[in-house]
């Protein structure tokens, strides 16, 4: 495995990780979500991560994976970093709750293209 395959295997592995603790916070339900500042802030840095290593992984990779929203994940940390002043607390929940369970399951299935050695 070349070096480049490793790194996207990881980044890879990094959005799967922050997935899973996206998931973790939020299964305490959305009203403890819309209560709770800090949960707020732990989700929100979770999907700036997300985004980061979406932005990350290589052109190669992410033409190889066309049913993974690499732009729109890109997008939304960009919104999450310029907006940062608010929250939009009904759009990250439906994000969560619509878009990042399909994501998981896409990403656990992403083809790393290897290298012709």
């Amino acid at each position: 495995m070349s070096e480049d395959e490793a790194r996207d295997e990881r980044r890879v592995d990094d959005m799967l990780g922050t997935l899973r603790d996206i998931r973790e916070h939020l299964r305490l339900g959305r009203e403890v979500f819309f209560r709770d500042k800090d949960m707020q802030k732990v989700v929100a840095y979770d999907l700036l991560i997300l985004g980061e290593a979406a932005n990350k992984v290589s052109k190669r990779v992410q033409k190889a994976n066309p049913g993974i929203p690499w732009t729109d994940l890109v997008e939304y940390r960009n919104d999450l970093i310029h907006e940062y002043q608010t929250l939009d607390l009904e759009g990250t929940w439906e994000f969560a709750q619509k878009t990042l369970p399909s994501l998981e399951r896409r990403l656990r299935r992403t083809r790393i293209p290897r290298s012709k050695e």
